[in-house]
């Protein structure tokens, strides 16, 4: 009897069998890449103990080294007797001897650990038991190291690391920008670096100088940090508001530069003048010190006649006394004599261009009354000499003696002095 199978049937079993034979494929690859991180499947390993103080975060499966090269894995940790007992399973049949060594190292700066295995020299005999925790170095922990610092430095580091993480948070497209143009930067900072290395930028020379220049600040550590702490008082005072204030004052800029420089260019004329006048006084100033010795000298020698003065005054007082006494007496008359000037001004003003005729007169009259031949007897000389002029009362003038009835203001004299001239010109004037 012959059973025919549908060809839908094949087509399904087919189907069938793929199916169980991926499902086995992929069973076998799940439990290859979950067994990978304890080592391979069915290979050869050997189980090394350690006693160690303190571990950390060393965590079951963190790697087994040896000279950096991964030679196990971590299997158990157990803790017992104040300490930890890691077991480490190691790849293959390794030898591990009495003097070996185990130490607890840092993988990353997450606290990510491993073991550095030394399996020691066979001179020392076949290991037996766990290394002891004397041939075993415990985990040092970033902040066993940060220990180290004083609790204020501790804090500043800190707050230098928020603060870095605040300012780097949100910035993640400039650092892409950042790497975009490093090569950029790196060209251009190889071209700086050349620069640098030319004879001709002097960088030894420079370098003396910065150094001189920080030789400066030895000493005076004091006051670059009070310096410092103002300066993050002024930085804290323009970043109030939010920096609104120094925005605002950063807008307004603009237009107080362009009224500055027009009030720079208003100056520049009285500027040239205050040079000019400066310029000027330089001869005076150059003289005032020259004189400065004299100066010196005069206000050195009046100190004594300066302490006399008091005394002098002292002594004035009583005549001041009985001045302002008379001036008070004859203040009445002020009025008076106000009123006796002003009727006098206009006759006074007609005299005035006479004033040397009057002199002349004095002079003249003096030396009338002052000839003799005997010295204790004065003999007044007159001399006459007559003229038609004189007879007619000048209503005829003398040929012989030629006068002006009516003289300018100071050509009298010269009648007297050229009256026997026939003829000439005077000085006031008139035709002799």
């Amino acid at each position: 009897m012959t059973t025919s199978v549908s060809p839908d049937f094949k087509a399904r079993s087919l189907a069938f069998r793929a199916g169980v034979v991926v499902t086995v494929v992929l069973a076998a690859v799940l439990f290859l890449t979950f067994k990978a991180q304890t080592g391979m499947p069915f290979a050869e390993t050997t189980e090394v103990q350690a006693r160690i103080g303190n571990i950390h975060s060393l965590r079951v499966n963190d790697l087994v080294r040896q000279n950096s090269k991964r030679i196990g894995r971590v299997s158990r940790i157990e803790y017992s007797d104040g300490a930890a007992l890691v077991t480490m399973s190691i790849d293959g049949k390794a030898d591990v001897y009495r003097n070996a060594h185990v130490t607890i190292l840092d993988l990353s700066a997450l606290a990510t650990k491993f073991v550095d295995l030394d399996p020691g020299t066979p001179d020392a005999g076949r290991l037996t038991g766990a290394i002891p925790v004397a041939q075993s170095t415990s985990s040092a922990d970033l902040y066993q190291v940060l220990d180290v610092l004083d609790p204020e430095t501790r804090a500043a580091a800190a707050q230098t690391l928020q603060q870095v993480g605040g300012g780097l948070a949100g910035h993640g497209q400039d650092l892409h920008d950042f790497v975009a143009t490093a090569p950029d930067t790196l060209h251009d900072l190889g071209a700086v670096s050349a620069s640098l290395a030319d004879p001709r930028a002097d960088l030894p020379a420079l370098l003396d100088t910065v150094n001189r220049l920080s030789g400066r600040f030895a000493g005076r550590q004091a006051e670059i940090a009070g310096l410092v702490a103002q300066t993050h008082q002024t930085l804290q005072a323009v970043s109030v508001d939010g920096g609104e204030p120094l925005r605002e004052t950063l807008d307004r800029l603009p237009d107080a530069l362009a009224r500055v420089d027009t009030a720079m260019t208003h100056l520049h004329e009285p500027l040239q003048r205050t040079g000019a006048a400066v310029r000027a006084l330089q001869p005076g100033a150059e003289a005032l010190g020259r004189s400065e010795s004299s100066l010196r000298g005069f206000l050195r020698d009046s100190v004594p006649v300066a302490h006399q003065v008091p005394g002098v005054a002292g002594q004035a007082v009583p005549a001041v006394e009985d001045l302002t006494r008379t001036v008070a007496d004859a203040r009445p008359l002020a009025g008076q004599l106000q009123q006796a000037f002003a009727d006098l001004l206009p006759a006074l003003t007609y005299l005035a261009p006479y004033a040397i005729d009057m002199q002349q007169l004095f002079l003249r009259g003096r030396s009338f009354v002052s000839q003799g031949p005997r010295p204790d007897v004065r003999y007044a000389r007159l001399g006459v000499t007559p003229g038609l002029n004189t007879i007619t009362g000048g209503l005829f003038a003398s040929g012989n003696l030629p006068q002006d009835e009516y003289p300018r203001p100071g050509q009298a004299q010269y009648d007297r002095a050229h009256g026997l001239l026939p003829t000439g010109l005077l000085p006031g004037g008139k035709n002799r």
